[in-house]
């Protein structure tokens, strides 16, 4: 059942546009405006975003293996990962971008560009920006929904975007949010890394994916980044500024796949339910 919710959600986000009642954001947003109204900012800062984060899973959890099954438990799980998956917002912008592009418009791109790099941990390129946001928003995502099913995807999607809100806004709360974040990538981000190898260059990216699969400290990002910079070859052109993006965006894509795959093939050996 997993496989089939990740294939028909992910069918559903490639070929249609989801109104605002399927994003994420549309409820995150209130839920999150009604935490920090109804109490004060330290508390929800360090509370509060833990609650949100741990207890909506936790119900959900109980809701799907307890309350609900067969159909119906299918139905919740799809729907909650419909919510959860894709960033329509990311997509927007790197259609934007290449439109820019293509007549020319540089000084547009690089609008385009920085709206990708508003995060704490450095500048980085378009195309790298946008590789780190597929794992946000897709790999990471499909990861915690195969292990721990709706729960899972809502437990991550929440972790992002309370850290995200926090770190936006300097509160003291973002340290614990950025641990928590810490801990729910470690797996995922590996896993994914170790898929650029096999989807992209393996003879150039095992050895930077070998140096950091087992290091604690490396922060997601730059395991991700540093992996794929090194899993696909770019040839840089002065005049295409497209190059980049999109040869990262199609590494991307053939990442997703893989992933999927690979579940396929372990649900079809009976490892994934």
């Amino acid at each position: 059942m997993t496989i089939i919710s990740l294939l028909l959600v992910l069918l559903v986000e490639r070929v249609t546009t989801k109104s605002r009642y399927w994003q994420f954001e549309f409820y995150f947003n209130h839920l999150f405006s009604s935490l920090t109204t109804k109490q004060n900012a330290d508390s929800t800062n360090n509370y509060g975003g833990l609650a949100l984060i741990l207890v909506p899973p936790i119900v959900v959890f109980v809701l799907v293996q307890y309350l609900a099954a067969g159909l119906i438990a299918f139905i919740i799980s799809t729907a909650i990962l419909m919510v959860c998956v894709g960033c329509p917002a990311v997509r927007a912008t790197y259609k934007c971008y290449l439109q820019a592009a293509n007549r020319g418009d540089l000084e547009a791109c690089s609008l385009y560009a920085e709206q990708l790099s508003n995060d704490d941990e450095g500048m980085e390129s378009f195309g790298r920006n946008l590789v780190w946001q597929n794992y946000l928003h897709y790999a990471a995502v499909i990861l915690w929904f195969t292990a721990l099913g709706a729960a899972g995807a809502l437990l991550y999607v929440l972790a992002r975007e309370v850290n995200k809100q926090l770190q936006s806004t300097q509160q003291p709360g973002a340290s614990v949010t950025q641990q928590v974040m810490h801990i729910l990538d470690w797996l995922p981000v590996r896993i994914t890394a170790l898929g650029f190898l096999l989807v992209g260059h393996f003879s150039r990216a095992f050895p930077t994916w070998l140096s950091y699969v087992l290091n604690p400290h490396i922060s997601a990002k730059n395991l991700l980044l540093d992996v794929a910079r090194q899993a696909e070859e770019i040839e840089l052109d002065e005049n295409d500024c497209t190059e980049e993006p999109c040869t990262l965006v199609r590494l991307a894509k053939r990442n997703v796949k893989f992933i999927l795959v690979a579940i396929a093939l372990l649900t079809l050996t009976g490892w994934i339910n």
